[in-house]
């Protein structure tokens, strides 16, 4: 469910069936003084649109680097995203990837300004507890030459969760067509990882068209 501001701004996600863009991740972990970096390049595919506007949308990994070493690549990750945006499932039912997943999902229309709330439902297979995550509008900005939307963001996790997930950032989506342009993140309460001062900064970014 999403509880929006009264008038929408115009900005919603328009996925098609063969639509694809291709993706720098970021994403660097902390445990105490050790600090992991990954950076993968991808290509979204979006399979799948259903009639309600469920979609299906494959994740196929170009590289992955660890530190300055590569490591190849990796298994392709599938996920389902409801009409609003929220993530329903994660390829191989890993509920802490699940989890992950919502923590960093965008809604898929956004307010016209101020303030609103996107919510994510509990789900059972593999579980993951309600998500909130608070938006608010902070203007527009050109990445890329794309004029985007920005929208500052914090996710944090229902109390059933034990220790919640918790992220804040800021995410830009393009005015034509919603796409995720940017996302800038950081998460703490990571599933899954040892240790209460692990957290993590995730950067996503979409590669210029022709690279």
């Amino acid at each position: 469910m999403q509880t929006a501001a009264p008038q929408s701004s115009g900005v919603a996600r328009k996925l098609r069936v063969g639509d694809s863009a291709r993706y720098v991740v970021r994403v660097e972990l902390e445990r105490g003084e050790t600090v992991t970096s990954v950076e993968s390049r991808v290509v979204e595919t979006v399979e799948k649109v259903e009639d309600d506007g469920t979609a299906t949308v494959r994740t196929k990994y170009l590289s992955v680097k660890f530190g300055s070493v590569a490591g190849g690549t990796r298994p392709d990750d599938v996920t389902v995203f409801g009409p609003d945006g929220a993530v329903l499932s994660v390829a191989g039912n890993d509920a802490n990837a699940l989890r992950i997943a919502r923590a960093l999902a965008v809604p898929a229309s956004l307010s016209s300004g101020g303030s609103w709330t996107f919510e994510q439902r509990p789900v059972s297979q593999p579980p993951a507890p309600l998500g909130r995550t608070a938006c608010v509008m902070d203007g527009s900005e050109e990445l890329s030459g794309i004029p985007c939307a920005r929208v500052r963001f914090e996710y944090r996790e229902g109390a059933e969760s034990g220790e919640p997930l918790v992220a804040k950032g800021m995410f830009w989506l393009a005015l034509d067509g919603g796409r995720l342009v940017k996302l800038e993140a950081e998460l703490a309460g990571l599933p899954g990882i040892p240790g209460k001062d692990s957290k993590a900064r995730v950067t996503v970014e979409q590669e210029p068209q022709g690279r």
